[in-house]
This record gives C-alpha cells, sequence and structure tokens, in this order.
C-alpha cells in the first residue's frame, strides 16, 4: 500500500485529500477547512480534488488554460452582486476578451451552464442595461 496526501489552499480554503493506494482514482478522504463551507465552497473543492487527483496521477494537462478560465469565470460570475450584475458580467467578457487565448462568449457559457446564445442574449441586455 502506498499512501499519499496532497494539500491545497485557496481563497481561505484549505483542502487535504488522502489516498490510500494510488491505484484508486478519487482519494478515500477529503478533509475540508474555511470560514464557511457553503455550495459554492463544495464546488470549488471539487475543482481542487479533480486537480489533485490528476497531479497524483500524472494526467496531461491537455485543455488545462481553458479550464483555468472557466473556473476564473464561475468564481468571479458567483461574487456578482445582483445590483452590480451586467456591468460585472460586460466586465469579465471584455476581460476574458482582451487576453485572446479563450473565446469569452463559450467560456462564459460554460461557466454559466447556459447555451452560447444565451449568453450572448444577456450580454445584448447588459449592454442596453449599462448604456442607459
Amino acid at each position: 500500500m502506498n499512501a499519499s496526501r496532497l494539500e491545497r489552499t485557496r481563497s481561505g480554503l484549505n483542502v487535504v485529500a488522502e489516498w490510500d493506494d494510488q491505484e484508486i482514482e478519487g482519494p478515500q478522504r477529503v478533509t475540508i477547512s474555511g470560514a464557511e463551507i457553503s455550495s459554492r465552497t463544495l464546488r470549488q473543492v471539487g475543482r481542487l480534488v479533480d486537480d489533485m487527483a490528476a497531479e497524483l496521477h500524472e494526467m496531461p494537462s491537455a485543455g488545462a488554460f481553458r479550464v483555468m478560465v472557466r473556473q476564473y469565470a464561475e468564481d468571479r460570475l458567483a461574487e456578482l452582486p445582483a445590483d452590480g450584475f451586467h456591468r460585472g458580467l460586460l466586465a469579465l467578457h471584455d476581460k476574458i476578451d482582451s487576453d485572446g487565448r479563450a473565446e469569452a462568449v463559450t467560456t462564459l457559457a460554460a461557466a454559466m451552464r447556459i447555451p452560447a446564445e444565451s449568453v450572448r442574449a444577456c450580454l445584448r441586455v447588459a449592454r442596453q442595461r449599462t448604456s442607459d
């Protein structure tokens, strides 16, 4: 038996994953420490555990940049206040688009879990509401 332990800290959240046997894909134990454990926290934990499992098993990181940008978008979207959603959505779109390495609408669609056409409609509404 070959035990392994990996740890990540992100945004005040500490996650420890432990494998008793590296032949098993997922960890046998996950410990989460943070100020508040919410559904958003659990989504972050899932991503961190996926990253740790990939590291442990030395999986290739094909598409890792797209995943990182999508996760960044998910985190920023979750932080947008209701009264600043449209302005924040446009700013996030512009930030992703200005980098030029990821397609902004596709990234936002994946982060929001809606079709790209719905994202385009949201962006149109956001532009209308912020131009008034």
